[in-house]
């Protein structure tokens, strides 16, 4: 499964890391929808060359004669995963953890999950946030409950209880080509779900001026006044600065989010969707 599609899937990691949507935010002010960035997903487009070659006539076929195979026909493209599971934690050792993270991927896979998004911690690299696309969130309630995977973690040096949230997908902003790039995971508390969306996705233009180039929003699936918010950027110092800045606080603030957002930054590692 290439790529892309899992970007669009992740992209509500926010993540994420799957629903396509703008961000909303003041025209000449910054607000908690200028951590979106505009869609900058070019159509892509294959020439086609005919060549018309002279052959012989051909006898004709037998009465009987086998029906030839079906043209190969593109699949149908995969939707885009409805829910989504976020997890953070810290571990001892990155390079131990990620052994053991993944020789689950096809119990991960049998649980519903799509693929997985890895972000390590701009300041710690211990520190491990995990993007996991889900078609069924029961299924991801129950994976994530498991002894099985309790016993993983101990295994894999996971230090603390991890914090695990699970996410409804709002919609998504990525472009596929641009990987490897500095991350904000917000989580905030706001008065109206849907009027912080609205918002969110009127200053698209704003939050390209913020060097913001990618975002995912979701919504936490059992409290409902939760949302989360991945933004995506090339420049980690411009995104640690957009989202410290006063003027994006009280832009959150005029947006509905009530106290203050809980901002992780992080550095994405590795995208991959399961076959």
């Amino acid at each position: 499964m290439p790529k892309r599609k899992l970007i669009v899937s992740v992209c509500l990691f926010a993540l994420a890391i799957a629903a396509c949507g703008g961000s909303s935010e003041p025209a000449n002010e910054t607000t908690p929808a200028a951590a979106a960035g505009d869609p900058n997903t070019p159509a892509t487009s294959g020439a086609e060359t005919t060549t018309t070659t002279s052959v012989a006539a051909e006898p004709p076929a037998p009465e009987h004669a086998p029906a030839e195979p079906a043209a190969n026909v593109a699949p149908e493209p995969q939707q885009m995963a409805k829910y989504g599971v976020i997890v953070v934690h810290k571990v001892k050792s990155y390079d131990t953890w990620k052994p053991v993270f993944d020789s689950d991927a096809q119990g991960r896979k049998e649980s519903g999950f799509t693929g997985h998004m890895l972000m390590r911690g701009a300041a710690d690299p211990n520190l491990v946030a995990i993007w996991l696309p889900s078609t069924d969130i029961e299924k991801a309630k129950a994976y994530v409950a498991s002894k099985d995977l309790k016993d993983k973690m101990k295994q894999a040096g996971v230090q603390g209880k991890p914090e695990i949230m699970f996410a409804s997908v709002a919609g998504a902003q990525m472009d596929p080509k641009k990987q490897g790039l500095s991350g904000a995971l917000l989580t905030a508390k706001v008065k109206d779900f849907d009027a912080f969306k609205t918002a969110f996705e009127s200053a698209a233009q704003a939050r390209t001026d913020a060097g913001i180039v990618g975002y995912g929003l979701s919504q936490d699936v059992a409290d409902k006044t939760v949302t989360y918010v991945y933004l995506q950027s090339e420049d980690a110092a411009k995104l640690k600065t957009y989202v410290d800045a006063k003027e994006t606080k009280q832009a959150w603030k005029d947006a509905g989010v009530v106290g203050p957002a809980k901002v992780t930054l992080v550095q994405e590692s590795e995208m991959t969707m399961y076959p």
